[in-house]
């Protein structure tokens, strides 16, 4: 199967921003994760709803931590360690697609997702303090775990083969692609190299 692409927003964007460039990188990507813990509901529903409205895939969308935002505008949602547990999730909306954020391997054996994203991968600037995990780590992860696993954190272009190489289903980007002065520019690169 074709390794996927996801992006994940950086928090740092403002909502006029990411009306113009996701609609732009959509037919580049899997999944886009909107990942903005310092906006409302309201706005986060506001977002979807007018990307939708712009074309981009209802099925395409993945709210981070928001389950009520997930619920109201029918996207999946992406639950974290300081998340409603996947299980009582999973109870009262069993049709609901789920994924969690995960950052061990016992984490990864006990989710009951229908996916996990794992990082960080690699050195990165959104978690400096934080030593990155590796690839050995990743390549447990994606042995153990019975769901499918994205990977996440300094992913570039030119490692993209070295983390494919651990069987992760996708691979996940947030500033590689959204932090750049041309986005669209910098999805082509990792699609073209995820397309080989």
């Amino acid at each position: 199967m074709r390794p996927k692409l996801h992006i994940v927003t950086t928090g740092t964007k403002e909502l006029t921003h990411l009306l113009e460039v996701l609609p732009a990188v959509v037919p580049y990507v899997d999944m886009i994760h909107i990942r903005e813990p310092g906006w409302s509901a309201d706005r986060l529903v506001q977002l979807i709803e007018a990307l939708v409205c712009a074309g981009v895939p209802r099925e395409k969308l993945i709210v981070h931590d928001r389950l009520d935002v997930a619920l109201v505008t029918k996207a999946s949602v992406q639950l974290t360690s300081r998340s409603i547990p996947v299980a009582v999730v999973r109870r009262q909306f069993s049709e609901l697609q789920i994924g969690r954020s995960i950052h061990s391997l016992t984490e990864a054996l006990e989710t009951g997702s229908d996916f996990v994203m794992y990082g960080h991968v690699f050195a990165t600037a959104s978690k400096q303090d934080v030593a990155p995990r590796g690839l050995a780590a990743l390549a447990q992860i994606v042995t153990f775990s019975k769901v499918p696993v994205i990977a996440i954190g300094g992913i570039q272009p030119e490692n993209v083969a070295g983390v494919l190489a651990t069987g992760v289903a996708s691979i996940a980007v947030m500033s590689g692609i959204l932090g750049q002065a041309n986005p669209v520019e910098a999805v082509r690169s990792y699609r073209e190299v995820l397309d080989q």
